[in-house]
């Protein structure tokens, strides 16, 4: 669908998701204030959806429990923190919507907090393929890998075709009446907003993202996500 010129231009706004208790990094602590290149990746992953200006307000959902969040502040008046984070990651984004001043006709970015190494040029690519198609849209990269199904005892029961499969990124957009319908027919049990909006036989656009948006979910994660921001400082110094 091509977007009338003449049509208002379109209201985005950001949903940043930092609820979790990151269990699975064996810190004590939620993973997303471990720190990146003296910053924590809650922070670096706000700022490179502030770098594109056409976001007019970002809400960061976080525990009504979390200390830490609450002491963290933004200089950009787009930010609000939220503690209205939920028992699942689907209560925490709808939560963090109804916090928010986006009204139905809007459009909605939701990313992870734990994706500290997206780049803000595919963060700008995303919003222009929504804006120009008016259809939602996610980032996600090709799988690469050879894919395998497990079997009995840990065994190889067969090798899955990768062909057409895509490992889906955040951010995710949407207009914010579509999403908040799906998720609430859906229910709490969908893993990302794209299968909420699947579950109500919506079919999300996939726009090509960057491999290195990595999700950090284990220690190894994190040692990756920091040798990613050094290689791109390196770079930086460089040219």
């Amino acid at each position: 669908m091509t977007m009338n010129p003449d049509k208002e231009e379109p209201v985005f706004g950001a949903v940043v998701v930092a609820a979790g208790v990151g269990s699975r990094m064996g810190t004590g602590s939620p993973k997303q204030y471990e720190l990146i290149g003296g910053k924590t990746m809650l922070e670096r992953s706000v700022q490179v959806l502030l770098d594109e200006p056409r976001i007019k307000e970002l809400v960061v959902v976080i525990s009504p429990a979390d200390m830490i969040g609450q002491r963290l502040t933004f200089e950009d008046p787009r930010v609000r923190i939220a503690r209205v984070g939920g028992q699942t990651r689907a209560d925490s984004v709808k939560n963090g919507i109804l916090f928010s001043n986006l009204k139905s006709s809007d459009w909605v970015l939701v990313h992870d907090a734990a994706r500290p190494c997206l780049l803000t040029s595919d963060v700008t690519k995303l919003m222009d393929y929504c804006r120009r198609h008016q259809e939602s849209a996610i980032l996600a990269v090709p799988v690469n890998d050879t894919l395998k199904k497990e079997g009995d005892n840990g065994t190889i029961a067969c090798t899955v075709s990768r062909d057409g499969l895509w490992a889906a990124q955040t951010p995710q957009c949407f207009p914010v009446g579509e999403l908040t319908r799906a998720m609430n027919e859906a229910g709490s049990a969908v893993t990302d907003e794209a299968s909420a909006m699947e579950f109500v036989g919506k079919h999300p656009a996939l726009v090509e993202g960057t491999p290195t948006n990595i999700k950090v979910t284990r220690p190894m994660d994190l040692w990756l996500a920091r040798a990613i921001f050094l290689a791109r400082k390196e770079k930086e110094n460089n040219e």
